[in-house]
């Protein structure tokens, strides 16, 4: 999930985890992120730029490694200084790979997309990225029961809050619809964007939220933090 609110951008991704020790003790309060067991799903492109992806893991690293060898041939070509577009031209550049996988016989497609958050020249951006294209968006979740997600995401006005409380919004939402999931029956399936019967969704209390801040006055910050954690502090 990503948000581009008034001060900066906030990205955000779910770990569903067995349990180990690392949550055996307190599961509610801020935990850094280098404390925690198990690789990041939103990964650093270069200073500016940063990726959360969906989808068969092993693909999505993949992307971001592609996305990092994009900035570095676009800094080898112009210089260490990016312009406005910088964001768009590596997006699009990963829109490239990805149909380049899916046009060749001999390998399969990629199985992944992505959210890219940009800063520069004092703008920011927020765009997915997917085999269909390059679109900007204001706040966007992807992977599974993106498509339900998305219609409590489209009321919330992100234009006028801050990071911090765009990451809140986006954690109460994921919370809320979760707990209607788990309380549907048994026998109640959700449907896939094909009619495709598929089992409910359920996020286990002792998942762990990697979240990234992208703001102007701090750059990146990162944190990890418990699913079942009522804020979320930047400091």
């Amino acid at each position: 999930m990503g948000a581009k609110c008034k001060d900066g951008i906030v990205l955000l991704s779910i770990h569903i985890r067995e349990h180990d020790d690392v949550l055996s003790g307190d599961i509610t309060g801020n935990v850094p992120l280098l404390d925690n067991i198990g690789p990041v799903r939103i990964e650093q492109l270069d200073e500016n730029l940063m990726l959360v992806n969906s989808g068969w893991r092993t693909d999505g690293h993949a992307l971001a490694d592609k996305g990092r060898e994009l900035c570095k041939n676009y800094s080898i070509l112009y210089g260490n200084e990016k312009g406005n577009d910088f964001g768009r031209y590596i997006g699009w550049g990963l829109v490239d790979y990805l149909v380049e996988y899916h046009c060749q016989e001999s390998v399969r497609s990629l199985s992944t997309s992505g959210l890219l958050a940009t800063y520069c020249a004092n703008q920011f951006g927020l765009y997915l990225v997917d085999i269909c294209g390059l679109f900007p968006c204001r706040a966007l979740a992807i992977g599974s029961h993106a498509q339900e997600i998305n219609k409590y995401l489209g009321v919330i006005d992100f234009v006028n809050i801050s990071v911090q409380e765009g990451a809140n919004e986006l954690l109460s939402t994921l919370r809320n619809y979760a707990a209607q999931q788990s309380k549907l029956g048994e026998e109640i399936v959700d449907k896939d964007t094909r009619g495709r019967n598929v089992p409910k969704w359920q996020i286990p209390n002792d998942s762990i939220v990697e979240i990234v801040f992208l703001k102007p006055s701090a750059n990146i910050i990162r944190k990890r933090v418990a699913f079942l954690n009522e804020s979320v502090l930047i400091d």
